[in-house]
């Protein structure tokens, strides 16, 4: 049998598996040899052509841009901005803008003569604006005009008492003649004098515009000798009138509080 060496020969199989069973395995291996060689090689060979068809096309020079080659790189050098002088004044803000322009009629000086003159016959320009010279401009644009500040005259109320004026008002001679005037005609009450009562009352006196003194009250006495307090305020009431306290110049009625002593000796 010429076929004989040939392992995957057809006759070689049928007479090999004549008396055996042909459904095993081996048998159709051996009958499918061929076709699963071929296979596998042609696949093999697909494959390495692929992998060669591939690494060429990876492996390819890059077309260079014909619009490139007369490119030139060009280093562009910045320089530094001067420096900012701190100490320089900042610059003046923008003028406003001008105001709109009012359109005027000139005005025209009137001629002085011993004759009748009519009236003027055109009356259409008593609501223009009038001006030296004729100037164009917006009719509705409304000219600022600057209104005078009036100056209220502050009225003086006739009963206001004030706390505190400029020129506070005193008795003739100062302070040192209102203490003498009250060393001298102050009279010590018995009741409290033998109750051994004495301290500082607190009286309240009003010096009117012309220097007469009025409601005169206690303002802070001293506990258990009422005496002291009526005493104190009859010699107040009893005071020749003072300076007037003034404000602006003006005379002024003064509300003040005083304080009369009273000691043992």
């Amino acid at each position: 049998m010429a076929n004989w060496s040939n392992e995957i020969a057809a006759e070689r199989n049928d007479l090999v598996f004549e008396s055996r069973n042909k459904a095993y395995g081996a048998y159709q291996i051996r009958r499918n040899y061929g076709k699963v060689v071929a296979i596998a090689g042609g696949s093999a060979t697909l494959a390495l052509i692929m992998v060669l068809f591939l690494y060429r096309i990876v492996n390819a020079p890059a077309t260079e841009d014909p619009t490139k080659k007369d490119q030139k790189n060009v280093e562009v050098i910045l320089k530094e901005p001067p420096p900012v002088d701190e100490k320089a004044p900042p610059p003046p803000p923008p003028p406003p803008p001008p105001p709109p322009q009012v359109k005027m009629v000139q005005f025209t000086e009137p001629e002085v003569t011993m004759e009748d003159v009519p009236p003027p016959v055109n009356q259409d320009k008593l609501d223009e604006n009038i001006g030296d010279k004729d100037k164009e401009g917006d009719d509705e644009a409304v000219i600022d005009l600057i209104q005078p500040t009036v100056v209220e005259a502050v009225e003086e109320t006739p009963d206001e008492v004030l706390s505190f004026a400029e020129e506070m008002p005193h008795m003739a001679g100062g302070e040192a003649a209102f203490q003498a005037y009250l060393q001298a005609n102050i009279r010590y009450p018995q009741m409290e004098k033998e109750q051994g009562k004495d301290g500082t009352v607190y009286i309240y006196f009003e010096v009117a515009k012309d220097g007469t003194i009025g409601n005169v009250k206690t303002q802070k006495g001293v506990p258990g000798a009422p005496g002291l307090s009526k005493e104190a305020e009859r010699v107040v009431r009893s005071m020749p009138p003072w300076e007037p306290g003034k404000m602006n110049g003006r005379s002024v009625k003064v509300g003040m509080t005083v304080p009369v002593r009273f000691q043992l000796q």
